[in-house]
């Protein structure tokens, strides 16, 4: 037998029974359908992780804490081995490390006004020799500011908002004189004060006192010499001042005038020279007694839980999938008991066993592809229509899909191989049994059923 007598023979017995066929490719479709709608729900899981994850920051980059307490108001206090200038001199030290980038942050009470709109950025200052060296991408202007300057991330000017709080029209910052101005909070005692002085609270040694402030708000002129491009990270929402700006603002707000040297810094940004070093110069951190986060290590245990996550989705698909192998086999069961006659004629006629079973595992690897082919359609459309029925709803709820996923369901490129083989393989399995009892099938018994 030629293969186009095997394509024509099976495409004819097919034919016989469409009513029966159809409704086995369906229960294939469908399996094929579950697959991908399941893998693609993991799939843009993983993606809008991920893509959180890289966002965040560079792959290469190592953010450093120290451990210990801190002192009212949200000043860090340095423990022995602390982010103190010493030790950010031996981190940039340290082999793999191309740049590092010692950093004090505002702890609140702080805000920045342009005219009669405010904004509350992410506030850090960053020694200018540091923040130059440091390689941040800069759109325009400088990268470091100097005392009475200020830098800013890319989407810090749609942070501003009015007087009766809604959102204003970002405006055009760079060149602009904006005012960082500080509110000292109620309790504007300082810790230790004798009882009885100014500024204690009497018979409480060290609490604050209760006395609203009599001190002038503080405010201070900030010129913006430098706006920084886009990264999609939080330095898109930060502004960068000089530390001598920051520390005025932090003394007038608690009471202490931070000191790197002693107090520390708040974190260390530490950039590796590529990837592969990020691991060792963890490890060297570590070792130095310091908490070292990394995106690549996060990415790393974050990429191990969607793959399994991944994984289990797409067995439940696999499951509707091997069940549909069973009608597959009920179909050929029925298809060998109604054409025994003609198993036994072709038989008669020369036919070996070995051609008459793959007369029948051709039939049922035509169902199980064609419905895996048309799953497969059907499973995209399917994301692709829930994919936009959710980024309506989210729209629709903020007003704006700036921020939301480009996708909901993302199917992944592996899913296409792995639905069309498992269901070929489920359908030549569901298949084997009536094909060898086909093909063993008494030339002589065959010929005298009706």
């Amino acid at each position: 037998m030629s293969g186009s007598d095997y394509l024509g023979y099976t495409w004819r017995n097919l034919r016989r029974t469409r009513l029966r066929v159809l409704l086995t490719v369906l229960a294939v479709i469908i399996g094929a359908t579950l697959v991908v709608v399941m893998s693609s729900v993991g799939g843009g899981i993983e993606r809008n992780v991920l893509a959180g994850i890289r966002s965040a920051g560079a792959l290469n980059e190592i953010i450093v804490q120290g451990v210990g307490a801190s002192r009212p108001g949200g000043v860090p206090l340095a423990r022995p081995g602390g982010l103190t200038e010493s030790l950010v001199s031996e981190i940039a030290a340290l082999p793999g490390v191309r740049a590092v980038l010692p950093i004090m942050a505002a702890f609140g009470g702080l805000e920045l006004a342009y005219d009669d709109l405010a904004a509350q950025p992410i506030l850090v200052a960053a020694p200018p020799e540091y923040l130059a060296a440091y390689g941040l991408a800069v759109a325009e202007g400088a990268a470091a500011p100097g005392p009475g300057e200020i830098v800013v991330g890319a989407r810090v000017g749609e942070q501003f908002f009015t007087a009766d709080r809604q959102r204003a029209p970002a405006p055009a910052l760079y060149g602009q004189v904006l005012r960082l101005t500080a509110q000292r909070p109620g309790l504007v005692g300082r810790p230790g004060t004798p009882p009885g002085e100014p500024g204690g609270f009497p018979g409480l040694p060290g609490l604050p006192s209760l006395a609203p402030s009599s001190a002038p708000r503080f405010e201070r002129e900030l010129r913006v010499v430098g706006v920084l491009a886009a990264q999609g990270t939080q330095d898109d929402y930060t502004a960068w001042l000089h530390p001598d700006d920051l520390r005025a603002a932090m003394e007038f707000v608690t009471g202490h005038r931070p000191d790197p040297a002693t107090d520390g810094y708040s974190v260390v940004r530490v950039q590796a020279t590529s990837t592969e070093e990020v691991r060792p110069v963890q490890q060297a951190l570590a070792a130095r007694d310091l908490q070292a986060t990394s995106l690549l290590g996060v990415l790393d245990q974050v990429n191990q839980g969607l793959r399994v996550l991944q994984l289990l989705l797409a067995a439940i698909g696999l499951v509707a999938l091997i069940v549909s192998g069973l009608g597959i086999a009920n179909t050929m069961l029925m298809a060998m008991f109604e054409r025994t006659r003609e198993v036994g004629i072709l038989k008669a006629l020369g036919a070996t066993e070995g051609q008459i079973a793959g007369l029948f595992l051709l039939e049922a690897s035509f169902i199980g592809l064609l419905g895996a082919v048309l799953g497969l359609g059907l499973g995209w459309l399917a994301s692709q229509t829930i994919n936009f029925i959710v980024l309506q709803m989210l729209a629709a709820q903020t007003g704006t899909v700036v921020d939301a996923p480009r996708t909901v369901l993302y199917t992944p490129s592996w899913v296409v191989p792995v639905v069309v083989g498992s269901a070929w393989l489920i359908a030549v399995v569901a298949g084997l049994y009536p094909a060898l009892r086909a093909a063993q099938l008494n030339i002589a018994r065959a010929l005298r059923t009706e």
